[in-house]
Formats: C-alpha cells, sequence, structure tokens
C-alpha cells in the first residue's frame, strides 16, 4: 500500500488549463481518446481560453 496522496494539479481539469495558458498544444493532452481523463483535459483546455487570462512568465 502506497501513502501518495494526489493534489488539486494532478487532476487532469487542472493540467489542461495548465497547459493552454502556458502555451502547449491541444496535442500534448496526456490521456487515450475516449478516456474520462481526456474529456476533462480537453474541457478545461476549451476553457481556459475564455475564461483565464494568459500567464506571463
Amino acid at each position: 500500500m502506497t501513502n501518495v496522496q494526489a493534489t488539486a494539479s494532478d487532476s487532469p481539469f487542472i493540467q489542461g488549463r495548465n497547459a493552454r495558458l502556458y502555451g502547449k498544444p491541444v496535442s500534448e493532452c496526456p490521456y487515450p481518446e475516449g478516456s474520462k481523463e481526456r474529456a476533462a483535459w480537453m474541457e478545461a483546455y476549451e476553457e481556459a481560453v475564455v475564461s483565464d487570462p494568459p500567464e506571463k512568465p
């Protein structure tokens, strides 16, 4: 049994949002076609352009 805890940044939704905000292409989604994780990642990626300002380096 492991004692590893997931954090918010581990969620596919947050990963998708961050990918968009940091200028990564949608093709970098690490989740397989048809998975719930990919759907969440893609949803967040698309929403980020509408609701969040771009990150400044």
